[in-house]
């Protein structure tokens, strides 16, 4: 069966408010993360063309948080027009009750719920974990990609590089390498070429050299080893292969479902609460947006914006607190959700009380 004139209507007021609310929500998000990245490619922490990869990663770890709210906030701009333009009083006067708006508000709803636990659960924590390890093998090429021609630069561990010329591709030409072996012994490597290579010759991060001579021996005696080679590969000792740490929001589902600790727990409280968001919110919109039609167009939303990031910290507060004490998560859960609700139930019940006595 499909959707009456009535339900149609509302799904296109609320999807209209709702698409201009997130796109919103996302450029502010983007600025700030655009800002730190350029900051960091600025300082030559990262390479500038891994930028918008950076924020493409971080919009798909991100926006199953983003979309309760801004379908909260969608919810609130659409009814608190139709109250102010006396279209719900008008619908109330043909027999259309809160009952019938909510079947338009929950035809919107049910789908997000689908779509924010599938973001949520699964693609978020992997755009997350792929963000964090784009990040960390950008660091690490920008230390070496920070090597100027005709420079010394130390790549720690005793290790000094120079480089005759350094073409956009990373090869190097006229290639000097020293490191220091202790006891006052040296090892030095002078060769025609030279590339970075990662995992290549084996696990680590190598100055790869050709067609060359290395010599090792203390300075002042003559007592040194020459050896000539085609290809030779000196492991550095910094900038070394980072293999970040894997934070509890970047851990798969399955993997994330078999830890018994109990932030693991806390955590995937926190990613099925997002869905659930989505109803309590979409319940709580009706009361919260009924106003006269002289309110502004903005009051409600800006209680709407309170109130969702009051749940929104609530949640996180509580959250924490069951990992510090050792209370069940579920717990928490249970209160910060069961809170809501009861609000909610209490906002209709006032609403609806209300409308009974304008009615006798």
């Amino acid at each position: 069966m499909g959707l009456n004139r009535l339900t149609r209507y509302l799904l296109k007021e609320i999807l209209t408010s709702w698409l201009a609310v997130t796109l919103v929500l996302l450029v502010v998000l983007l600025t700030n993360r655009l800002i730190d990245f350029m900051a960091d490619a600025a300082r030559g922490d990262i390479p500038p063309d891994v930028i918008f990869v950076m924020l493409g990663l971080k919009a798909a770890a991100n926006v199953g948080v983003v979309l309760p709210g801004s379908f909260f906030l969608a919810l609130v701009l659409a009814l608190g027009r139709l109250y102010r333009d006396s279209e719900i009083t008008a619908m109330a006067g043909c027999g259309i009750g809160p009952d019938r708006l909510y079947r338009g508000i929950l035809a919107a709803a049910a789908p997000l719920v689908l779509v924010v636990g599938a973001l949520t659960l699964s693609v978020g924590p992997a755009a997350e974990r792929q963000a964090n390890q784009v990040l960390a093998e950008a660091r690490q090429s920008a230390q070496f990609a920070g090597l100027q021609p005709g420079r010394f630069q130390a790549f720690g561990g005793g290790t000094v590089v120079y480089a005759g010329d350094v073409d956009d591709q990373g090869r190097m030409q006229a290639v000097f390498a020293e490191r220091r072996l202790g006891n006052g012994r040296r090892e030095i490597w002078v060769a025609e070429q030279g590339r970075r290579a990662v995992d290549e010759m084996a696990p680590g991060e190598f100055l790869v050299l050709a067609d060359g001579r290395r010599y090792r021996g203390e300075p002042g005696t003559g007592a040194w080893q020459t050896l000539a080679f085609q290809e030779y590969g000196v492991r550095l000792a910094e900038p070394r292969p980072v293999s970040p740490r894997v934070s509890l929001d970047e851990l798969a589902l399955r993997d994330l479902a078999q830890r018994p600790d109990a932030g693991a727990r806390a955590e995937l409280l926190n990613r099925m609460s997002f869905p659930l968001m989505v109803v309590i919110l979409a319940l709580a919109s009706l009361p919260l947006s009924r106003s006269g039609p002289r309110s502004g167009r903005y009051g409600r939303v800006v209680t709407a914006v309170l109130l969702f990031m009051l749940y929104f910290n609530l949640l996180y507060a509580v959250s924490d607190w069951t990992v510090r004490t050792g209370v069940p998560a579920w717990l928490g859960g249970v209160l910060v959700h069961g809170a809501a609700l009861m609000a909610v139930l209490l906002a209709l019940r006032f609403m609806l009380g209300l409308q009974l006595r304008r009615r006798v």
